[in-house]
């Protein structure tokens, strides 16, 4: 099947011009964007200056920062958006710090490199040191029965 690659191209640019436009995903009063520019000195007066997160809310709801309709910013809506700004920032932090573990995997090393080579050991308790006899033949799982049966011999009845 034939797709036609210039209606496409015109679909997925409305679509994209749509989603722009909706109002999901993007901040509707700026104050997260605020509170994430200005986190650490925030933090820093929350911990250090042991100013409340409500001082704080009212303080920047009198700046002109608002929540939802226009409301002023409480105390509660300051330490929501403070929590996520943290979450997302460690979060993001634990995927940058898994992806530069994954740039410095030997496979990354491998396909950045060609001229590295690895060669292949046994682990120190896996070698086996030159003049060792082999160890002593294997017992057979009928001998470990019977050996195991004659540890209990005396439960069983006699007949």
């Amino acid at each position: 099947m034939r797709i036609d690659l210039k209606r496409l191209r015109g679909d997925a640019k409305r679509l994209q011009a749509a989603r722009v436009a909706s109002p999901q995903g993007r901040g509707k009063t700026g104050a997260t964007q605020i509170i994430r520019d200005n986190f650490d000195e925030l933090e820093r007066l929350h911990n250090l200056e042991g100013v409340t997160w409500a001082e704080l809310a009212s303080c920047l709801a009198a700046q002109g920062v608002t929540q939802g309709e226009g409301q002023p910013l409480t105390g509660r809506r300051l330490t929501a958006l403070m929590h996520n700004i943290r979450v997302r920032a460690t979060k993001l932090n634990v995927k940058k710090s898994s992806q530069d573990q994954e740039d410095n995997s030997p496979e990354s090393l491998r396909r950045g490199s060609r001229s590295v080579q690895k060669s292949v050991s046994l682990s120190p308790e896996m070698a086996r040191a030159t003049g060792m006899r082999t160890p002593d033949p294997v017992i057979s799982e009928d001998e470990i029965r019977r050996a195991e049966l004659a540890k209990h011999a005396h439960l069983l009845r006699k007949r």
